[in-house]
Parts: structure tokens; sequence; C-alpha cells
């Protein structure tokens, strides 16, 4: 059924009027009138979010020349007249501070200056961002300015007190089934919204009074998830508001909730701040909105950014590169009214918001609003800690909604799935796994799913599902490599406590939580400001818990459970002595777009391409049988079979039938309608380049975000339709003319390979080159040897020299060297194409005996290949089509 609406005024007045009569006409003695029950009653949660009351900010005055000197030392080793890194060159004069002033604020406020700051030159530069907005908005002056001012308005809260003092994350007060409403006018408004109001006061009627009985008569109600997700400690008030007339339903035979379309989401954020009396209260920071849609692509959505009185919270529309708005942002808040000690605070963007809300479970890009999320435990029960205070009205929110008409398809909570049962036929092997699991489905499962971005972005992560359900329960993680092939996502070691504190843990699944992000590693859960040494602590106790393959081996099992006890202990005093809260927030801005119109990310090109070093990108010709052969299709693996979701064709052998194809008879190991083809563009693009570029080419992938957040460089979205290489300008103009117009046809190729072979301004180590490339998924081959990676080149393309060396020597896909990817024993007939096109292999170069001759057989090699990925870009990816790997035969 769907939610109830008000009872009509005329039809109430008519039940009142009739009542009356009736009493009037009684014999009985009339009743001792008594107190109307409270409509809201108080909340009954243990999580209580006293909100910090709205108050006018403090003014104060500020000069130019203190600004000019503030600038110089903050951006002037980079900036500064001479200088001019990334472009950007200024004078400390009042007219060109003006001038590039705009330019340098944006990139102040999405947390991009400086580069990879650290958490005290963050909250510097927000600082100075402070200052110089205010400057520049009073026309910037020679002389004085105030900042931080209120302008002397009059502050006032759109919070009433009572409401303020009361809050929880389910809100101030409980609202009676007898005042529940619809807002069928906002309804009507959000149906046709392509983008969000300015003003949150703007969206669903009385939301930011915050006041439960306010927001139940236009039908919006308050929840709380299960498994929370960490985001620097923040307390957050949620809430959900379904269209008149529709519901939340539940489908007992999938285990999940269809959301119907315009269905609201929101959730403010809090912080807390210790006022002048030393109490702690709540400041309001932001507030996200999501309005579903049919198509979880079309879902509308933002985040709300409140100022400093409290009083107003407006659209965040700080822009990207592009123009675009939702860029990421960094402020301040003053975190003790005592001291005037201040925090950073991030604000994550759009295309953050969307590399985890797309693994959403329900495919509706709602997260937290699930039937495991709702369906709150008992401490101890379903992973939730122990030691947590859980309270009545937390416990019975499921079945509060289901009164409310917000939730239909259910009789009760009881109905709901439970984590510890969730996957079918395997149990959690102890408490500590469970709890592990719970914290997954919060913070890492939307990412590691099928549908996740970490999937998404790399195939070869798809056995990593930490979702309900997934791999975790019962999984034995011991020798498990990362698809690099390098190192294990759990290893035992000899002294556990020792290894956990080390700066490179053995584990990687723990050095993942417990680490920054650096060139080998990045840093999780993902897109999440601050440190949760929760996270650290609940991976160590996991691993402790696990049975070790040789510690535990012939231990009697209460000998075993002693182990097991004992690196109990050293886990939990090694995170206790390892992490600690982080005084204040590190956030590296994330901007993977470019300026309008479209400039070269080297603009140097033409001074290098065909120069020195790369002369040989003039030489080497580009021809018809290049195009032919990065669109030729060659069989390298067979299929992973999905029972139930792929069939495949009856087919013919192929010709010729290779040795890896058959047994020792001669017979298929498996139908020949089973094998998987790729063409060699696809598989040079998807096997190197994907890895940092993407797999769609749009400069999102794992190895991207590394490497902004160790280093600040910025990886390419090469088909940006806007400012891509295959992209056109507004007149129509292809974004290839300009190289073609200097190097003929096919000219940005060599533009490409110029860019992959180190004409790039971003240095790559070998370490990080080793770490981001992906073994197993793809059906290339690579040495894990330091050396070979030395002579090489750690540049993109020295990956394709390193594959084209194992062709040369013989030795691609086999154990020798240890790569451990000899099931790209199908891509070699691929590559060996690819590396001997126009490059003869002779006796010679297989030998090794001429070096130059080597040297000289490589380079070409690894052209080649540049090209074949450019065509792959051109004529595929640019056109929106991305070639399926081996485990997607569902997308073939």
């Amino acid at each position: 059924m769907a939610r109830s609406l008000l009872v009509p005024r005329e039809s109430l007045c008519v039940v009142v009027l009739a009542v009356s009569l009736l009493g009037a006409c009684s014999d009985d003695p009339e009743p001792t009138p008594q107190p109307a029950p409270p409509s809201c009653k108080e909340t009954r949660s243990n999580e209580r979010i006293p909100v910090l009351p709205a108050a006018a900010r403090q003014a104060y005055q500020e000069t130019f020349t203190n600004l000019a000197a503030r600038v110089n030392s903050e951006c002037g080793s980079c900036h500064q007249s001479p200088n001019n890194l990334g472009g950007l060159s200024y004078t400390a004069t009042r007219d060109d501070l003006k001038d590039k002033g705009p330019r340098m604020l944006v990139r102040i406020q999405r947390g991009e200056m400086p580069p990879v700051a650290s958490a005290d030159q963050l909250k510097k530069a927000v600082e100075l961002g402070v200052q110089l907005s205010a400057w520049l908005e009073q026309g910037s002056p020679e002389g004085s300015f105030t900042v931080n001012g209120s302008q002397g308005a009059t502050v006032e809260d759109p919070i009433a007190s009572g409401v303020a003092s009361a809050m929880t994350d389910l809100g101030n007060c409980t609202p009676a089934e007898d005042k529940l409403g619809s807002d069928p006018d906002k309804d009507a408004y959000f149906e046709g919204l392509t983008q969000l109001p300015r003003f949150l006061s703007e969206t669903d009627t009385d939301v930011t009074t915050f006041d439960a009985e306010k927001l139940a008569r236009h039908g919006t109600f308050a929840f709380a998830p299960t498994y929370p997700l960490f985001s620097d400690h923040a307390k957050k008030l949620r809430l959900v508001h379904v269209p008149q007339g529709k519901s939340i339903a539940y489908d007992a035979a999938t285990k999940k909730f269809k959301v119907p379309p315009n269905t609201r989401f929101y959730k403010t954020f809090f912080k807390d701040v210790t006022g002048t009396d030393g109490v702690v209260r709540y400041r309001k920071i932001e507030t996200r909105l999501i309005v579903t849609r049919e198509r979880w692509q079309d879902a509308v959505f933002g985040t709300y950014v409140w100022n400093e009185e409290g009083t107003v919270a407006e659209l965040h529309r700080e822009t990207y590169r592009d123009g675009s708005t939702f860029a990421d942002r960094v402020l301040t808040y003053k975190k003790d009214e005592r001291t005037g000690a201040t925090r950073n605070y991030a604000i994550p963007a759009r295309h953050r918001c969307v590399n985890c809300h797309t693994g959403s479970e329900g495919q509706n890009f709602v997260l937290g609003f699930t039937p495991l999320q709702l369906n709150r435990r008992a401490p101890g029960e379903g992973g939730v800690d122990p030691a947590a205070t859980i309270l009545e009205d937390e416990l019975s929110q499921v079945d509060r909604l289901i009164k409310y008409g917000v939730i239909t398809g259910l009789g009760s909570a009881a109905d709901l799935p439970k984590l510890e049962t969730s996957a079918e036929g395997r149990a959690p092997s102890s408490k500590e796994e469970l709890e592990l699991q719970g914290y997954f489905i919060g913070n890492c499962a939307q990412c590691h799913n099928p549908r996740g971005f970490a999937v998404q972005s790399n195939q070869a992560l798809a056995f990593m599902d930490f979702s309900a359900g997934g791999i975790l329960f019962g999984w034995k993680p011991f020798n498990v490599l990362e698809t690099n092939g390098r190192r294990r996502y759990v290893a035992e070691v000899e002294d556990f406590g020792v290894d956990l504190g080390r700066p490179y843990p053995t584990s990687t699944l723990y050095e993942r939580v417990a680490r920054d992000t650096n060139e080998r590693n990045i840093h999780m859960p993902l897109n999440v400001p601050g440190k949760d040494c929760r996270a650290s602590l609940l991976v160590a106790r996991w691993i402790a818990t696990l049975d070790w393959p040789k510690a535990d081996e012939g231990l009697t099992a209460e000998e075993k459970a002693a182990a097991k006890k004992k690196r109990m202990r050293l886990a939990n005093g090694a995170v206790v002595n390892d992490c600690n809260t982080d005084a204040d927030v590190r956030w590296v801005g994330e901007d993977f777009t470019d300026k309008l119109p479209y400039q070269p990310r080297n603009p140097g090109w033409k001074e290098h391409v065909g120069k020195g070093a790369w002369e040989y990108l003039t030489r080497y010709p580009i021809t018809e049988a290049h195009e032919q052969l990065a669109k030729k299709r060659f069989p390298t693996n067979w299929w992973d079979l999905k029972p139930g979701l792929c069939t495949f064709p009856t087919a013919s052998a192929p010709s010729p039938v290779e040795a890896w194809m058959t047994d020792r008879r001669g017979v298929p190991k498996r139908p020949w309608g089973e094998l998987y083809y790729s063409t060699a563009g696809a598989n040079v693009f998807q096997g190197i380049c994907a890895n940092c570029h993407g797999r769609a080419g749009d400069g999102q992938s794992g190895a991207a975000k590394a490497l902004v957040a160790w280093q600040g460089a910025r990886v390419a979205n090469l088909t940006s339709a806007q400012y891509g290489l295959f992209g056109r300008a507004a007149s129509g103009a292809s974004h290839l003319a300009p190289f073609e117009q200097e190097y003929g046809p096919h000219g940005a190729a060599r533009y490409l390979v110029w860019m992959a072979d180190g004409g790039t301004n971003v240095p790559l180590t070998e370490e990080f080159m080793q770490a981001w490339v992906k073994y197993g998924e793809v059906d290339i081959d690579f040495s894990n040897d330091t050396k070979d990676w030395e002579a090489w080149g750690a540049n993109m393309l020295g990956a394709a020299s390193g594959a084209c060396d194992l062709i040369r020597r013989g030795v691609f896909a086999t154990a020798v060297p240890p790569s451990g990817n000899i099931r790209a024993i199908g891509g070699t007939s691929l590559w060996t194409e690819i590396c001997t096109l126009d490059n003869p292999l002779t006796d010679e170069i297989r030998s090794g005996s001429d070096a130059t001759a080597v040297a000289e057989w490589l380079k070409r090699a690894q052209f080649n290949a540049g090209v074949m990925a450019y065509f792959y870009l051109r004529d595929e990816l640019s056109q929106g089509r991305v070639a399926p790997l081996r485990s997607e035969c569902d997308r073939r």
C-alpha cells in the first residue's frame, strides 16, 4: 500500500461535529480532560547530534600588502614571475593579481594547490583562498578589505532551538502515524527537474528546519544505516522522501528494494565544534541530495554547502578545469571556539560520486538504503560492534517506515535478509570476519562488486566482490596474488605485530587501509577524507583469525585457538601503536578534465616529435597494414564462463589451430564457439594504456587516482568529445587536425606514441609501472624483473617494448621470466604480428648479438604497438565502443 495522506480538513470537521453532538445527548458525566499525547516523541537513538546554533561570523580587516605577501609565500616559488609552472605566472601587483586571482582561487578551492599538499599546507591554502575571494569580491582594492564578515545582517537560524538540542541520526523526534502527509507540488517540481535549484530551501518543503514533525507532514522521514560510511568522523542525518502515492517496494525474490523515480534522498554532514563553554555541538557543513530516476544514469544529484553562519545552504558549483560544475572543494571550519583551532573539510567532486554510486546494490545510484542497511541489528549481531549501544527507535526503524507507508511488500523487519546468511552455503568463519564484512558493506562493496568502479576499471578485480554474499565468507586468501602478480593480498609472516607496523606491510589488503597512497598502493576506502583506524583494526584482526597455512599446520584445536588469540593481541597492539586519528585532513584534488578549447597536454610537441631521441617517430611509416592489424581479430584465450548468463554459438575450428587450443590428442579443450577473440588495437590498449587512462579512455582508473595523490599528476581523458585528443572543437574541427597538418595522415599517432614514450611531463618509475600493469586478464606478458624494466623504460610504451622483448627471446607467456601470466600464451601470435610488422625478427635480433640492432628493433616494435592503440582509440573508444574482456561474456 502507498503512504497514507492527511484527512481532508472538511471531513475532519464533520467527524468532530458528530462526536460533539453524540456527547451532548449522553447522560454520562463529562470525562476529565486528558492532555493530548505528544505527536512527535523524543527519539530514542544513541547517536546524538546537538546542532550548533547559527551565529554571525567574526569579521576582520586585511590589507592588499599582506595578501600579496601571503600569495608570494605560498605560490611564489612556482608561479611568481619569472617562474611559470603549469603555464601560470604572476607579478605581485594589484592589476596582475586581479587578473590572475580568479584562476588561482579556483585551483586553491579545489584542493589542487599546492600540489600534493600536506594537511597544514592545505589549511594555509584554504585560508589564503578565503582572503583572496574576499579581496576579489570587494573590487580588488589597493588598501584594506573585510574578510569573513556577516555584513551586519540579522542571523536567522532555520533550525529551532528545541529541534537543534534534541537532534539525533534519526531526527529530533519520532512522528506519530496520524501526522503524515505529502508534498505533491514539490513532487511535480522534481519530476521534470534536470538540475538542482540554487538553494536547499527550494527543495523539499521545510527540509532546512530539520524538524521531524514538520517533515513528516510533507512525507519526509529519517533513517540510518546499520553499516555506515566513514567520512572523517562526521555525523549524519539521512532523510528519504517518496513521491505521493508511491512507495519503496521490497522484492522478496531478489531481496532488494525497488525505489520509484523521483524519490529524494538527503544526507546532511555535521562536524563537532567545541564552544566557548566547553560543550561539543555539531555544525552543519553540507547536505547531499540525490533525486532518483528510472535509469540510474539519469539521477540528479549535488551537494549544498552551508554558509559559516549556518543559515543558508547553497548548491556547490565550483568548476572543473573544463568549466563544468561540482568539482572537488576544500574548506576549513573552526573546530574549537576557545582556541581558534580549525580543521580542513573536503567535499568530493561529481566524478567521485559517480565512482562510488554507480555500483549501488539496487542499481539506482543510492547507497545506504538497502534491505541489509535498513535492518538495524542489536550489538554483536550481524557484524555490529558488540560494544555499540543501539536504542529502541534504531532497532524499530523498518517497522516504523512500513507503518509510514514508505516501504511496502514487507510484514516486518523480520522478513529482511541478514548479513550472516547472505552467502548461500557459506558462513562467516569468525565474528571478526562477519564484522569486517559489515564494514565492507558500508565502505567498500559499492566499488568492489561486478558493477562497481574497481571492477569496471580493472576487470581482473572481478573476483574481489566484497558485497554481501561475495568472496569474504570462507575466503582462503593466502597466496592470492594482486593483479600485477607481484604481491599478496594476505601473507603469512614470521612476526605479525612487527610486520603490521612496517611502512610497507606484507599483506597489501592491510596496507591499503592503513597507509596513505604511494606509487604502488592506493589508500582505501576510496574518495573518502580522513583516516579510519577501525578499518585497520578490523582487517588486522581478521587476518589474525584465519588459519595460517604454516604456523597453524598440525596444531590441535586448542593450540590453534591459542595461536589465533596471540595474533589477535599482536593485531590490537600494532594498530593502537600505528594508527592515530589525523590531526587534520589531507586531501588531494582530482581534476581529469582539460581547458577549452582543446590544447595538447604537452604544448612543446613540435620541438620534440621527430627530433633527438624521438627522431624515429617521423622516420617509421604508418601504412594500411597498421590499420588492418589494429582491427584484426586473434583467438587469444577462452571466454570465462558465466552459467545462466552466456551462451556461445557453434563455430568451426580457427585457422590455424594453435597448440594451446587442444590437448595432446588434438581434441579441442573447449567448443570452438567459446574461443575469445581480441583485436590487436584492443589488446594493446587494454593491456597497457587502460591501466592509467581507464578502459573507456576517460582517465578514470585506480592508477590515475594513485598518480594524482602520489605526485599531483593527472591522467589525460583521451576520449572526451570536448577536450580529448579524439574529440572535436565547437566549430566541428577535429582535435587531430594540427598533428595531421604537421606530419600528414595519422600524425596524431606520432604525437600519441611520443607522449607514451617519455613525452609526458609525468615521471613514471619502475615501481609504479610494475605495480599498475595488469596481469592475467589481458593476453599480454611482461617481466617483473626490475632490470628488465630499467632496460625497457618506465614509460607507458615501455610495457610494449617489454612484451616484444619477450617475443624476441621466445619466452612470452612462459615461466621465464616468471610473470605469473601463463594464461597469456594465446596472445603470442597477436604480439608476434605487432612486434614484427615491417620489423623482421632475424636470427641476429633473436640472439641479441648486436645490441644496436636489438635497440632499433625494439623501438620499432614499440612504435607499432602505440599505433595499434591509436587506431583503437580513434575508431572504437572515441565512438563509445569498449571491447569486452574475456570475463565479460555477457557484454559480447
